[in-house]
Formats: C-alpha cells, structure tokens, sequence
C-alpha cells in the first residue's frame, strides 16, 4: 500500500474490524468509518467525515460490500414456485444489499469525486452477474444475487453516460475466484469444489483453484489504475477484458 494515499474504509461496526483494526492503528494514512450502505442519511454523515480529511474530495470510490443474500441462494428459478415469501426475500434482500445501496453509496460520494483528481467509482461485480457466463456454465442458482450484480453492472453504466462530460470514470470490476472466507465456507466442501469445477472448466479449462487474495488485489488495482474514457461504464474482468474470468 502506498503510504502517501489516504484510504477510508467503510464498516457497519467497530466490532467486526478484526484485522483491519489492527491496520489502522499500524498505518496512520487508514480511516477506519463506521455507517450502514442501506441508509443514504448515514452515508451523507459518512461522506462528510471523508470530506473533513481531504478538503473535501475523493480520488477513488471502491464500492466492495455485498451479501449474497438468504439460504434460498442454492436454489433455481423454477425452485421458487408457490413460495412467494422466499421469492421475494431472495430477490429484494439482494437487490437491497448489492444493488440500492451502492447506488445509495455512489450519490453520497460523488460529490467528493467531482473534486478529486482521478474520478473513478468501481464496482466490484462477479462473474455470477455476466450473461454469457452464466449461460455457458449451466450456473442456475445464487438467483438473486446475480441479478442484483447484473443490475448494479447496468447501473454502473448508467453513471458513466451520464458523468461522461464531467470526466468521470465508472466500471463494474469481476476480482475472479478469489480465496476469501466467504469462498472458503462454500468451495471447502470437496464434493462442492468439484461441482464449481466442473462448471468453471466450461469457461477455462485450466481453472484449478481461488486466487490468492494478494494476487487478486493487485490485478484488480491495476486494472483500476489503467481505466480510460474507452472503458468508463464497461464490466470488465481482474485481467482488464471481457473474457478471462478466472
């Protein structure tokens, strides 16, 4: 990490900083900001907080929280028939979590971009979210969650076209399999990981595993730092196309 950049992270408590607590108190250039992303009041608060450091801007907007959503994730469309309730949790949980609040996130923060230097707002996405992929995986399940990254990916757009003029730059970012906690808990299954597999070796067949995480971060800031005009709204991969997800 570079020392001269400011970075603020954005959590829901105190109490479940773990290691990045321990962070903050070793590197004074780490704001560690505590608000909840589904209430664009407190985002404001959030902002403001930022602002009050920097002199009110912000280079680089990185939005990373999301939640894939109630136990119904394991289950196919068709799955939902006659169970309404389940549905529409499935559905509006995501969309609540992956969706409405970045956009929410997005709004409170833009103003501090419009006076920062870089002006880039990322979306980390999933490949879960890409059409083509899901169709050539046969990925039937994680419904709600791959619509609410779906649609986040076209609301991403939607912010490049119309900040365009104003220089500012979006993208929705896939970090790849990555091997965070939250893969581990699903893919630590032997049974589980030769499922995902096997679906994966339809898009790479030299696919044997989750990136390291240091491997991941630094693919996907360098993709970051190499975003032009020509890519601004696009969903692009860790590697910087459309096509290499893992």
């Amino acid at each position: 990490m570079d020392p001269n950049n400011q970075v603020f992270a954005l959590i829901r408590s105190l109490g479940t900083a773990g290691p990045l607590g321990d962070l903050a108190v070793q590197r004074k250039n780490i704001y560690i900001i505590v608000t909840d992303i589904s209430d664009p009041t407190k985002l404001d608060g959030a902002a403001a907080e930022v602002s009050k450091v920097t002199a009110g801007s912000l280079d680089v907007l990185i939005l990373n929280a999301g939640s894939a959503g109630p136990d119904t994730a394991v289950l196919p469309p068709f799955a939902f028939h006659g169970k309404k309730e389940a549905l529409d949790l499935e559905i509006g949980e995501n969309v609540k979590n992956n969706l409405l609040s970045n956009i929410y996130t997005m709004n409170s923060f833009l103003h501090l971009i419009r006076n920062g230097t870089e002006r880039k707002m990322i979306f980390i996405s999933s490949q879960s979210g890409n059409l083509e992929f899901t169709r050539i995986t046969g990925f039937s399940t994680l419904l709600g969650y791959s619509v609410s990254k779906a649609g986040m990916n076209m609301a991403v757009t939607k912010f490049a076209t119309a900040l365009a003029p104003e220089g500012i730059k979006t993208l929705a970012l896939s970090p790849g399999w990555v091997n965070t906690d939250a893969a581990k808990a699903v893919t630590g299954d032997p049974e589980i990981r030769k499922v995902v597999l096997d679906m994966f070796h339809k898009v790479d067949p030299k696919v044997e595993g989750p990136a390291p995480i240091e491997e991941a971060v630094a693919n996907m800031l360098r993709v970051i730092r190499n975003l032009t005009e020509a890519d601004s709204g696009k969903f692009l991969t860790h590697h910087g196309d459309e096509e290499q997800w893992f």
